[in-house]
């Protein structure tokens, strides 16, 4: 089926098109024959989609067409054409009149309203077409709007009933007026009559329009005709809500252009006196959706809306349904939908600043939001009462208006509907039939709206009133996770059985809360001036609460994971430190006037109610603390500022629990640097050591304290100011007492060598500590502190120890005394230092009895040395400097202890050969150089001696072979008969370092010619003969081979007749074994001391496993 609209003859060419009644809406041929829904569907669809449509049966939004309307068509058509398709027939060549068919009315489409190219009616019949897709969004709504004006404005018909009768030739007095085909033949003959293409004359013409007009007025809806129809006002309205709901983001870009109409007619509607009567309020619930639609899809239109007086129409509507509904309304009702509508346009419109003043100015829309809250029957009314207020809380003058009508007397109760089981089951439901999901939701809501009233979201202001009544009411721990977003956990926990630092909480607790709130709600809005602030729940009557956390749960549970445990943390040091002139003994500060109120915790009953003393709840508090920085390290940095504090608690001798709390309060802090520098600018040292010898059975921890501490140099300079060294070292020197038990003897000596490392006053430390202890006490310490405790606790006489239970009381006897000396006086003055004037002293010691009649070089008791020289020293080298010293002293002056303190250094040569090596570089080989050229005997003995021992270390003889050391030999040789053998031995080692400074030095002094001499002569009166002449005729030879004189010297010796004894063999079995084993293998074979003092400190060179070679060469060193 295909539409032509113009005429065409066979050669194609456009004849006068054939007349045709203007069909308003359509330029279609077939606007009188089809539905104009038909012809856009044939348009749209293209003619086979519609032939199927045509030949069946459908009804739909977009079409309307079945059996009956098919058949009416037929029929008119066939009334129409009557007998022309004989006639024509009959004479195909006449020429006859063209008669058009009037429009075909179909009674099924009697009451539908067509708009764009949809039936309104079905259209906006959400249950049976819910989703029916919508073409063209914005054509369509400026359609709906076309056709909403269209029908507002009609007017009354220009021809009345009466003369469009008499126009057609009816009879107004009759009922055939009334019949559709009397006034169809009349209209059909009369204009055929007039028709104009019969009729040129302009009157005619006119009589035409006026038979079209009347039979147009006679076969419509006479009803209708006349005024607005309410019904097609109401679909115009509702199939716009269908598309702004469906095409939100399409149509937002668009400002509505029908505000001014819809305000109207809300106002119109709202104002009606028949609005409550059965089947009214339908244009306003269709009105009312309509704008909260245009509002939803653009806020933007919220501000149009105000200009245009909308929310003063909004208002009445609102005041005129709010009060109709009972609790016995449903959903379904027109004034629960109105105001439901109506809270969703408020909260939209409340994004805007305008718009918010001008709800400001309208308290009853605030009355009307408190009365809706109550219908839990109908939650989803509640709930967009609840959404309008969460919106409007963006405005501090609306949070205030909301608060003050009490909505909170009606939003809390919602939320102990909540069931989070119905989500965490996991069952699937249908929140529109489920009750309980409704529930939730509502629950949902409300929260939402408290937290928002009360500022704890992003975009809304604080709100300290609201804020109050929240956590008086809500409890702290709600308002908190409130403020963080958590709702549901809030919900969860409210209608849950809880206990834990931040919520006791149980059936009593809300049934409490329920009566609280119910008794205000049915008592007013105006029942309490504090709105809820003053509610404290009974059972917070017995609890301690400091920061929001019950302190007795918290001290049970210490494993319990903070919120903000910095904040809790400062709230414990401010509650403790305000009892702290209450428990400490000093003046409590008078009240003032403005000082009535005393706040000793953030909420719940004041801390004097809880039946604590006040001992008891610092002492709860300190625990809690104490909890807190174990589980929260880094939170301890909050003591800074407040270690005075904890001081004076901690000199509270009459309350020990709270001296232990404090300290281990101190004792978390101490790991902390920045700690540890404010604790040294409060002086506690003294109030430490006052604990450390108290009975207070603290002292582990005290000195961990302490060691703590001495990361902080300052600290470390004030316990010795202060005397720490000897409450320290009581502790230290408390052996084999029943009531010392535990680690704090080895946490003393710990803290002992830390207090030594100290860069800067470390030295100080050593030095006083030497003055108590033998020297070999404090590196013990820094070394291993075990190791320096067993050895305080046992019996020692070594070179380096002489040590003993008598010593050990007499110095434990002298702590003590001097201790509780100073004890005293720092009990009167805190800030009384440690008198070190008569210790300082050069010559005061503890110890001193032990060292009377020793000689000590170095640490080192000589003569014990000297017994037992296989020792290992701690500190060979010092040692070694020191014996030096002190011989090249004797050697100038000779005292009686020259020969032991030669022996002495000779031995450790012997015994340790690496102490040696440091000798040439300090400058000591020139001085013994000299010393053998001594007069006196025994320095020019000494100095020999210990030459030959010099000798046998391969960097002391390389620098005396670079001195004028061999004349200073001669003199001894000749000088000391007895020692002919040591000095041959040192000049032997000299001479094999082949230096070349040696040999020319023995032709120089006539050494060659003095040394055979010696091999002549009998050697009457020197020890070692034999191994004298070895050594020498080992020299000799070594002297043969320098490059420069060795020829020379050559000469000499063959010259000589007595070398030809001794020339040919090697004498080397001359030299005494033990001898030759000390060069060649050093200390070795022995066993040597065990334990601290000699545990791997020197390891012997490997001893010689091979002979001698058998060349003339010197064997090696």
């Amino acid at each position: 089926m295909c539409e032509f609209f113009p005429s065409r003859d066979d050669n194609g060419c456009v004849v006068r098109p054939m007349p045709m009644p203007k069909f308003e809406g359509t330029h279609s041929v077939l606007a009188p024959l089809l539905p104009e829904a038909a012809i856009f569907y044939l348009e749209h669809y293209g003619p086979e989609k519609y032939a199927e449509v045509f030949l069946g049966e459908f009804d739909n939004p977009e079409i309307i067409w079945n059996n009956e309307m098919r058949r009416h068509l037929i029929g008119r058509v066939a009334v129409h054409v009557g007998e022309f398709s004989h006639r024509l027939t009959s004479n195909v060549k006449a020429l006859y009149s063209f008669c058009p068919i009037n429009e075909v009315d179909y009674p099924e489409l009697e009451n539908e309203l067509f708009c764009h190219v949809y039936y309104l009616r079905h259209l906006c019949d959400r249950q049976r077409f819910p989703d029916w897709p919508i073409r063209d969004p914005v054509p369509f709504l400026r359609s709906c709007l076309a056709a909403w004006h269209e029908e507002i404005d009609r007017k009354p018909p220009a021809m009345s009933l009466e003369v469009a009768c008499q126009t057609l030739g009816l009879d107004p007095n009759t009922e055939g007026w009334k019949d559709p085909a009397a006034i169809r033949r009349a209209y059909l003959k009369l204009s055929l009559k007039y028709h104009p293409d019969k009729n040129p004359d302009v009157n005619d013409r006119d009589k035409f329009h006026q038979i079209g007009t009347a039979y147009e007025l006679l076969s419509s809806d006479r009803n209708k005709m006349y005024m607005p129809d309410p019904e097609r006002i109401v679909l115009c309205l509702r199939a716009q809500s269908i598309v702004y709901g469906r095409h939100l983001k399409e149509l937002g870009e668009y400002k509505y252009a029908g505000y001014g109409q819809l305000i109207k007619t809300i106002d119109l509607e709202a104002k009606d006196a028949q609005l409550f009567q059965k089947g009214g309020g339908a244009l306003l619930a269709a009105a009312i959706e309509l704008a909260k639609y245009t509002l939803t899809s653009s806020p933007l239109n919220a501000e149009q809306l105000r200009r245009e007086n909308g929310l003063e129409a909004l208002q009445v509507a609102f005041d005129r349904c709010s009060p109709m509904i009972k609790q016995s309304a449903t959903s379904e009702d027109m004034t629960v939908q109105v105001c439901e509508q109506i809270c969703y346009c408020l909260a939209t419109a409340s994004q805007f600043e305008g718009c918010r003043y001008k709800i400001a100015e309208m308290p009853s829309v605030f009355d009307n939001l408190y009365y809706l809250l109550q219908f839990s029957s109908i939650p989803s009314l509640a709930i967009a009462a609840a959404d309008a207020i969460t919106a409007m809380s963006i405005e501090t003058l609306l949070q205030l208006q909301i608060f003050q009508n009490g909505a909170l007397w009606q939003l809390i109760p919602h939320i102990f509907h909540f069931d989070h089981t119905l989500d965490e089951g996991g069952v699937q439901h249908n929140e529109s039939s489920n009750k309980q999901a409704q529930a939730n939701r509502l629950g949902r809501a409300c929260l939402e709206a408290i937290a928002s009233l009360a500022g704890y979201r992003a975009n809304c202001p604080e709100n300290d009133g609201v804020r109050r009544s929240v956590r008086a009411m809500l409890t702290p721990y709600a308002a908190r996770l409130m403020r963080n977003g958590e709702c549901d956990l809030v919900l969860k926990t409210l209608n849950s059985n809880t206990e834990n630092p931040y919520l006791i909480w149980d059936n009593a607790t809300r049934a409490e809360l329920l009566e609280f709130v119910d008794r205000h709600r049915n008592a007013g809005k105006n029942s309490s001036e504090l709105f809820g602030a003053e509610f404290s729940l009974t059972i917070y009557a017995k609890e301690l609460i400091v920061g929001d956390v019950f302190i007795r749960i918290y001290n049970e549970q210490p494993s319990f994971v903070l919120d903000d445990a910095k904040g809790f943390g400062a709230d414990l040091l401010e509650y403790i430190g305000k009892h702290a002139d209450e428990l400490c003994g000093a003046p409590m500060k008078p009240k003032t006037n403005g000082d009535l109120i005393d706040i000793d915790v953030d909420w719940g009953a004041p801390a004097g109610s809880t039946g604590f003393t006040a001992e008891n709840r610092v002492l709860m508090c300190l625990t809690a603390l104490n909890h807190v920085l174990v589980a929260n390290p880094g939170v301890e940095v909050l003591l800074i500022g407040h270690f005075n504090m904890l001081k004076r608690y901690l000199r509270c001798n009459s309350r020990p629990d709270l001296q232990r709390a404090a300290l281990k309060v101190l004792s978390l802090a101490s790991s902390n640097k920045e700690c540890a520098s404010d604790v040294a600018t409060v002086s506690v040292c003294t109030t430490l050591f006052a604990l450390l010898a108290s009975g207070l059975n603290e002292q582990p921890t005290i000195l961990s304290i302490l060691i703590a501490f001495t990361s902080n140099g300052q600290f470390v300079k004030e316990i010795l100011d202060f005397g720490g060294l000897l409450y320290i070292l009581c502790i230290t020197l408390q052996a084999n007492r029943a009531d010392v038990a535990g680690p704090e003897r080895l946490l003393s000596v710990e803290l002992l060598a830390r207090l030594q490392s100290d860069k800067l006053t470390g030295p100080r430390w050593t030095r006083f500590i030497n003055k108590f202890l033998p020297p070999i006490f404090s590196d013990a310490l820094r070394d291993s502190p075990n190791t320096a405790l067993t050895m305080l606790d046992s019996n020692n006489e070594n070179p380096e120890l002489i040590w003993n239970e008598e010593t050990r009381k007499k110095v434990f006897n002298l702590l003590k005394t001097q201790r509780d000396d100073l004890m005293e006086k720092q009990s009167k003055n805190p800030s009384t230092k440690w008198d070190t004037t008569e210790v300082a002293k050069e010559t005061w010691c503890a110890y001193a009895d032990t060292l009377s009649g020793e000689l000590v070089i170095a640490g080192v008791f000589v003569r014990l040395y000297l017994a037992n020289p296989g020792w290992a020293v701690r500190h060979p080298r010092q040692f070694c400097s020191e014996l030096i010293d002190k011989v090249l002293e004797q050697m100038r002056r000779p005292t009686k202890d020259l020969t032991m303190i030669t022996s002495a250094l000779v031995e450790l040569m012997r015994c340790h050969p690496g102490t040696a090596d440091s000798i040439p570089g300090q400058g000591y080989l020139q001085h013994f150089c000299e010393a053998i050229r001594y007069q006196n005997a025994e320095s020019s003995r000494s100095a020999i001696l210990i030459l030959q021992q010099l000798a046998e270390n391969q960097y002391c003889a390389d620098g005396l072979c670079k001195l004028n050391c061999i004349e200073g030999i001669k003199l001894s040789m000749k000088n000391q008969p007895a020692l002919i053998w040591e000095s041959a031995h040192t000049l032997r080692l000299l001479l094999q370092r082949q230096s070349g400074d040696l040999a020319p030095q023995l032709l120089s002094t006539g050494s060659v010619e003095f040394l055979l001499e010696l091999l002549a002569s009998p050697m009457a009166g020197v020890a070692k003969a034999a191994a004298a002449r070895a050594e020498i005729v080992d020299s000799l030879k070594a002297a043969c081979l320098d490059l420069r004189v060795g020829i020379e010297i050559s000469k000499k010796l063959d010259a000589n007749p007595i070398w030809a004894q001794y020339k040919e063999q090697r004498h080397d079995l001359f030299l005494p074994a033990s001898r030759t084993q000390a060069i060649t293998a050093g200390p070795g074979g022995g066993a040597r001391p065990a334990g601290y003092l000699t545990e791997g400190m020197f390891v012997p060179p490997p001893m010689a496993t091979q002979p001698p070679p058998l060349s003339n060469a010197p064997p090696p060193l």
